[in-house]
């Protein structure tokens, strides 16, 4: 997987001319964001992209150079500053359980707020695809090599099961892809629209769950 700095610079997507549109960049990469998580990488064609976005059908290619570009772009849009709750979580200055504590809120807290985000993550995840490289050298790989040395502390310690680190990535990006699941939470009770109070409370039961499997409580001395 293509993770050196020269790399990763030549993945960034690589903008051509920019025509003028009546649209901020958030409404476009928001209005992309949507459409790759209906329709799906290989369903949302250049003219069917262009259509939700209002614009010509060679706006993508004028502006990004490529649909794959364009996807990238998008990709960057809805998870860059959503890295800065992760990263506060992994620089507290706390013990290793309360840090593990903060690290599964935080990454459920960011499902939540792109749940499109996550749709498209949980399709490319199946498959193996420039896509997939793409997202692992700039995200789940960063991730991943962070939270490593803490899970075998933690693991060494006897604080948390041992484990592959595969089996521990499932038992936590399970919960969060399932969060965004919301047609079938929706027909097993869960309000339409939740308020943020709401989907707080649903994190932090989701939370609890997870930790008390990972975390089981220390025998009373």
């Amino acid at each position: 997987m293509p993770e050196s700095q020269p790399n990763r610079r030549r993945e960034r997507p690589v903008r051509a001319r920019a025509p003028q549109v009546d649209l901020t960049d958030s409404e476009i990469f928001q209005r992309g964001l949507d459409a790759f998580a209906e329709l799906g990488y290989e369903g949302a064609s250049v003219r069917e992209l262009a259509k939700r976005l209002g614009v010509s059908h060679n706006f993508i290619n004028d502006r990004f150079g490529s649909k794959n570009n364009f996807w990238r772009a998008v990709i960057d849009h809805s998870l860059e500053d959503l890295q800065v709750p992760l990263n506060r979580a992994f620089d507290a200055d706390v013990g290793d359980s309360e840090k593990l504590e903060m690290i599964v809120k935080a990454f459920y807290s960011v499902a939540v707020t792109v749940p499109q985000t996550n749709r498209i993550l949980a399709a490319e995840f199946t498959r193996s695809s420039e896509r997939m490289d793409y997202i692992y050298s700039r995200y789940t790989g960063p991730f991943l090599r962070r939270f490593e040395p803490l899970a075998k502390r933690l693991m060494e310690a006897g604080r948390i099961p041992r484990m592959s680190m595969d089996i521990l990535f499932a038992a936590l990006n399970g919960p969060a892809l399932a969060l965004t699941q919301t047609e079938v939470a929706r027909r097993l009770g869960r309000t339409p629209d939740p308020s943020p109070a709401e989907w707080n409370q649903m994190i932090d039961s989701l939370v609890q769950v997870v930790l008390r499997g990972l975390l089981p409580a220390r025998p009373a001395s």
